[in-house]
């Protein structure tokens, strides 16, 4: 009866799609008309408020709109305009699943709305922002921030969405909670603290009566029920989530709550339903390029058709998985954004130390305007006033240029600071990388060697099935890394730039051979798979590796890599 009863809401839901969709399309051409005319008087505040409150538009018009509106905000001046559009295109990419250019258009918004003052925007960058972060203690510490400043302008819509992503972080801190590091007081007390924003984010929206919001708390205590394993409760509450959000055309939330609705289906063994649910959040996330729910989807059918033991389409969608989750390992890179916090707090001590230069130059000039105000006035009164005035002129004079000179060395200092440590941090960034390209080097020689091994062997069907199930696990993750192989690559070749042009222009008797040779023992790779990778005996690399330290004129005891390391080390210096 439950299946039917799932099965009678999804029907009824595609019905509706096929009746409304004209209607939807008439509704979209409506909104855009409007938008057209919202740029006649250059209201981009209206604009991107259209745009982030409808999401049945196009990805492609999206983008182009936010980024129109980000060329007139900067022509026009208007800081206000741009930190609100630099917002919305943050929302826009993260939607499109991609972290990085998420986080840095929110970085933008947060740098923009505390140089004008303008909090609500501050709080809504910060919001948005802790979203992205790895560390959950730092995510509620910014929705603290947020949390308290929406509080004090009575901006009670954005109030309910951090006590919500507050509460989202105590779920997964109770879920994730390993009784290792954890008291069992302490984790009881993670579900106590998340159904507690939970109860101040329905309290606060039974108020205001916002629907998408609504939606949104019905999909969290769905989660909720899932994991404790109350899965009527958990359907009942993603199908009325459901409901609200096509009222509210709030598409990607819609996709959630079919995955959800087919993890619980596969959960309890009725796999058509799974697959139909799969299905119809496959082509949500297709059309409107969630890409990080595509993963997910692609994930779900791997474990669907292993289970129906349909090895075949299990394959196809596990290659589906990897590609597309090296995609998005593309565009969300942790050290990139810790990278992008470092530079912008560089920005803002430079934007520190130039206000401190200007009140110095300003204060100067109020100080020679005073100075030749106080030879006016002494003299008139030359014979009365002429030693103590000058002297308490000297005595102020000083006193207020050592302070700011004090001050304007010490921006200085700690902005070289900054700087250190991000240029530390991209060296260790890089070197890190390159020891792990000579891993994943190994290990996909490895990966090649066990599959040609494992394919020449006599075996049965069932030996060929399992050998084939491992083998695509193996793929799986060897796929999945591909991603960092390009980016190892990429900083190999950067890092030793500068390296083979020394050596080109200071010993001109090294050919390509020889730097082919040097490459591969920079990154310490043996003797046996430097060898296996030229095509030559051992005996020929040792003559090889010979005839290199004379053309470098290496002395008998200095090792090769120690010359690397010397040469890359005055470059870095």
């Amino acid at each position: 009866m439950k299946v039917c009863n799932s099965l009678i809401v999804i029907l009824i839901f595609l019905a509706s799609n096929l009746i409304l969709g004209q209607a939807n399309q008439n509704d979209t051409n409506i909104l855009k008309s409007k938008i057209e005319v919202l740029y006649k008087n250059q209201d981009i505040l209206a604009i991107n408020k259209m745009i982030h409150e409808d999401n049945s538009l196009e990805p492609e018009y999206v983008f182009e709109k936010l980024n129109r509106n980000i060329e007139i905000s900067l022509k026009n001046n208007n800081d206000k305009d741009l930190a609100d559009t630099y917002i919305v295109l943050g929302n826009f990419w993260h939607q499109q699943a991609n972290k990085l250019k998420a986080f840095e258009n929110y970085l933008q918004a947060e740098t923009i709305s505390r140089r004008i003052n303008e909090k609500k925007l501050l709080a809504t960058a910060l919001m948005n922002k802790s979203t992205l972060l790895d560390d959950k203690q730092e995510k509620i510490q910014t929705l603290q921030e947020a949390s308290e400043i929406f509080s004090e302008k009575k901006d009670t819509v954005n109030l309910i969405k951090s006590y919500l992503n507050t509460g989202v972080i105590y779920s997964q801190l109770y879920e994730e909670a390993d009784d290792s590091v954890y008291r069992l007081s302490q984790i009881n007390n993670f579900k106590k603290l998340g159904f507690e924003f939970y109860s101040k984010a329905e309290k606060l929206n039974q108020k205001i009566g916002n629907k998408e919001l609504e939606g949104v708390l019905f999909i969290y205590y769905g989660e909720w029920y899932k994991h404790e394993r109350q899965f009527d409760k958990a359907i009942e509450s993603f199908q009325k989530a459901q409901k609200v959000l096509t009222e509210t055309k709030h598409t990607k939330a819609q996709t959630y709550c079919f995955l959800m609705l087919a993890k619980i289906a596969f959960e309890m063994k009725e796999f058509n339903q799974t697959h139909t649910l799969l299905k119809q959040a496959e082509q949500l996330a297709e059309k409107y390029k969630f890409n990080d729910y595509l993963v997910r989807i692609y994930d779900e059918y791997v474990k669907l058709y292993t289970e129906q033991n349909d090895l075949n389409k299990a394959l196809l969608y596990s290659k589906l998985y990897a590609d597309k989750s090296i995609e998005l390992a593309e565009q969300s890179n942790d050290n990139k954004m810790q990278i992008l916090s470092l530079e912008k707090n560089i920005a803002e001590n430079q934007l520190q130390l130039n206000e401190y230069e200007s009140d110095s130059k300003m204060n100067r000039f109020l100080l020679i305007v005073s100075f030749l105000i106080a030879v006016f006035i002494g003299g008139i009164s030359y014979l009365i006033i002429k030693n103590n005035r000058r002297k308490i002129d000297s005595i102020e004079q000083n006193k207020i240029i050592t302070e700011l000179e004090k001050s304007a060395i010490e921006i200085e200092l700690k902005n070289q600071l900054l700087e250190e440590e991000l240029l530390k941090e991209k060296v260790k960034y890089s070197q890190n990388n390159l020891i792990t390209f000579a891993n994943q080097v190994t290990k996909i020689d490895t990966f090649l060697d066990d599959l040609k091994t494992e394919m020449k062997g006599n075996l049965t069907t069932v030996e060929k099935q399992e050998k084939i199930n491992d083998l695509k696990i193996s793929f799986a993750e060897v796929l999945n890394n591909q991603n960092e192989l390009k980016q190892i690559n990429s900083l190999s070749s950067e890092l030793n730039q500068e390296f083979f042009f020394h050596i080109r222009k200071n010993y001109p008797a090294i050919t390509k051979e020889d730097e082919q040779l040097l490459s591969y023992l920079i990154l310490n790779l043996s003797n046996k798979e430097i060898s296996k990778k030229l095509n030559i005996s051992i005996k020929s690399l040792y003559t090889k590796r010979y005839r290199l330290r004379k053309k470098l004129n290496l002395e008998e005891n200095e090792k090769l890599l120690d010359f690397y390391k010397k040469v890359v080390d005055e470059f870095v210096a």
